[in-house]
């Protein structure tokens, strides 16, 4: 394979899982998961089967990972073909945007994952209860569903960061 069509197959991957991933994102955090709070158990069980039956939690970390592998190689690759590419303003910015991605992707995949795991367990004890859930549990659930909200915002926010950095770095 060509060089340039690597770079073409490398661009490709890049913007198309971008586009998922920021999609994604932006889309849990500020339209899924309010509506989700304001309708209640209707809306848990919506985004349990969202996140987990549907598997869009899967698919967002396979699109991170995509889009920050290619982004990383491309940026390498640039960095690697000399003329003092590295030093310039693009390829700052460019980095500076690879890193609010990969801040993203931490918190996206570590952050919530832990919050997201807790919600499963304590939705499984009051199911397992057979009854409502106890005050103390719809404050906990309360509580893990804000912590997840602005997660996602964080990293909603982080990203469009990164796309702003990605469209400008070769203007500056």
């Amino acid at each position: 394979m060509s060089a340039n069509l690597q770079m073409i197959v490398l661009r490709l991957i890049h913007i198309i899982f971008g586009t998922f991933w920021v999609g994604g994102a932006v889309s849990v955090a500020f339209f899924i998961l309010p509506a989700q709070r304001a309708i209640g158990q209707p809306g848990m069980l919506f985004v349990r089967q969202l996140m987990m039956g549907q598997k869009f939690r899967s698919y967002m970390i396979g699109a991170a990972v995509l889009t920050i592998l290619s982004g990383l190689t491309m940026y390498i690759r640039y960095a690697m073909a000399g003329g003092g590419w590295s030093q310039t303003n693009t390829a700052k910015i460019l980095g500076v945007g690879a890193l609010t991605a990969i801040i993203a992707a931490g918190i996206g995949t570590g952050y919530t994952g832990k919050i997201g795991k807790k919600m499963l367990e304590l939705g499984g004890q009051i199911q397992a209860s057979g009854g409502p859930p106890t005050d103390a549990q719809k404050a906990e659930m309360e509580s893990l569903q804000g912590k997840m909200q602005s997660a996602f915002r964080i990293v909603a926010i982080l990203l469009l960061l990164t796309v702003a950095a990605m469209a400008s770095a070769r203007y500056m």
